[in-house]
C-alpha cells in the first residue's frame, strides 16, 4: 500500500502532470491489477473527474450517522474525516469507479465563491490520504506546484514515493537539480523524475538533456499523444487505454511509444517501490 505524489515546481503550470498521472494510474491498474485511488488537491482542478466522465453525484446517507446528507467527492470524505468517523473502506463510499475492483477516482473541489471555499479545509487532505492508503494498494496524487505551503510539504512527506514533473526543458532540469541542494525533500531514494508532453525527436530527448545538464539520474517519459490527449477531453481515457489496437501496439506503430514509455514508468514505480520496501 503506497501513496505516490505526481508534483512539480514549475512557475508556468500546465505542464502536463495531470495528464502523465491519468496515464500512468490508468495502465498501472488495466496492466498490473492494482487496486488504485486517484486523488487532486487544487481546489477548482477538475481535470481528473473530466478525464473519466466523473459527474457530481447526490447526496448520499451513511448509516450511524442519523442519515445526515454528506456531499459526494472529496467534499463528502472531507465531512467525514473532520467528524473522526472515516475508515479505510467508507471512503470507496464517495469514489466514482472507474474500472471495477481495481481503479477510482475521488471528484475533486469545485472552485465556488470565496466564503464557500474557505469553509473547505483542505488541511484535512494528508490524513484522508493516509486512510484511504490502508485500503487501496497504491494511492495516486496529484498535488499542487511549488513548495510554499505547509500542507504540500505534509503531503510529500507522507508519500512513498514522489513523481517530479519537469518540462522538456534543459534549464527546467537544471532549476530542480539546483533545488534539490535546498529541500532534501525531493533529493531522496524515494524520488522518480519525470519529463512531460515528452518529444523523442527533439534536439532536447532524455538522453540529451541528462549528457547536458547536471542531472545524473534517470529521467522517465511521458510522450504527448494527441489522440490520447482528445480522449482525456472527451472523458473516454479508460476506453482509449482499454482498446486491444492501443494497448498492443509497437514502438513503431501510431501510439505504441507513449504506451511503452507510460510502462516503463509504470515498471519503474513498481521496482523502487520494491528496492525501497527492501531499505526499509
Amino acid at each position: 500500500m503506497s501513496i505516490i505524489t505526481f508534483w512539480n515546481d514549475s512557475k508556468s503550470g500546465h505542464i502536463g502532470q495531470t495528464s502523465s498521472l491519468i496515464a500512468t494510474a490508468t495502465l498501472m491498474a488495466v496492466e498490473h491489477n492494482y487496486k488504485i485511488l486517484l486523488i487532486s488537491t487544487e481546489i477548482g482542478d477538475m481535470e481528473l473527474d473530466k478525464a473519466y466522465g466523473v459527474s457530481e453525484n447526490t447526496a448520499m446517507k451513511f448509516l450511524g450517522l442519523k442519515e445526515a446528507k454528506f456531499n459526494s467527492g472529496i467534499e463528502g470524505v472531507m465531512k467525514l474525516a473532520n467528524s473522526g468517523k472515516l475508515t479505510p473502506t467508507l471512503v470507496g463510499n464517495f469514489t466514482k469507479i472507474v474500472l471495477n475492483n481495481r481503479l477510482e477516482v475521488i471528484a475533486g473541489k469545485k472552485e465556488t465563491d470565496e466564503d464557500e471555499n474557505e469553509k473547505f479545509d483542505a488541511n484535512g487532505y494528508p490524513d484522508v490520504i493516509k486512510i484511504a492508503n490502508k485500503y487501496y494498494d497504491m494511492v495516486f496524487v496529484d498535488l499542487n506546484r511549488g513548495l510554499e505551503t505547509e500542507l504540500i510539504r505534509r503531503i510529500l512527506e507522507a508519500s512513498n514515493l514522489i513523481i517530479c514533473n519537469i518540462e522538456q526543458k534543459i534549464e527546467e532540469v537544471e532549476k530542480i537539480v539546483d533545488l534539490q541542494k535546498k529541500e532534501k525533500i525531493i533529493n531522496g531514494k524515494n524520488v522518480i523524475y519525470l519529463l512531460n508532453k515528452y518529444e523523442k525527436n527533439s534536439k532536447y530527448n532524455a538522453k540529451n538533456i541528462i549528457r547536458s545538464s547536471r542531472m545524473k539520474k534517470n529521467l522517465y517519459t511521458v510522450p504527448y499523444d494527441l489522440m490520447y490527449s482528445d480522449a482525456l477531453q472527451d472523458g473516454v481515457v479508460d476506453q482509449w487505454i482499454l482498446n486491444p489496437k492501443i494497448r498492443k501496439a509497437t514502438i513503431e506503430e501510431e501510439h505504441g511509444f507513449f504506451i511503452s514509455q507510460v510502462n516503463k514508468l509504470c515498471e519503474g514505480i513498481i521496482y523502487k517501490l520494491q528496492e525501497l520496501h527492501m531499505l526499509g
